[in-house]
């Protein structure tokens, strides 16, 4: 339906949320983390997974907790990560995660899209998450 009045959307920057740790899970600092159906958070290539949040901001250890003793707080922005078999060719395409540390151009396994590969420069390759 149309608008017919004023919209009320609030805004946040959209840099980190923070998801309930799945039970029994172990996340590392600066690894890809995704999210199961019931909303909570496992590491990415984990066993339910249909979508990726981001990088995991610190380690967090839940492996001999219940689900949601802890929050993960995922980053989301502009990260140095390597992609495999990057060129500049492949720049502005879409990488996927294998698991939580590894990035490819392809998702023939069904890999799930982490973002874009942003740049590549003398420091390594940016993705935009």
């Amino acid at each position: 339906m149309a608008a017919t009045k004023d919209i009320e959307a609030p805004e946040r920057a959209g840099a980190r949320y923070g998801f309930p740790a799945y039970a029994g899970d172990l996340f590392y600092g600066r690894a890809i983390v995704g999210v199961n159906a019931a909303g909570e958070a496992r590491p990415a290539g984990s066993a339910g997974v249909v979508a990726l949040l981001g990088l995991c901001e610190e380690r967090i250890d839940n492996s001999n907790g219940a689900t949601g003793d802890q929050i993960v707080e995922c980053l989301r922005g502009r990260y140095r990560y390597p992609v495999a078999g990057a060129t500049h060719a492949d720049i502005g395409k879409p990488v996927y995660a294998l698991d939580d540390n590894s990035l490819q151009l392809t998702n023939a396994g069904g890999e799930l899209k982490l973002g874009v590969l942003e740049a590549i420069d003398a420091d390594g390759m940016w993705i935009k998450i």
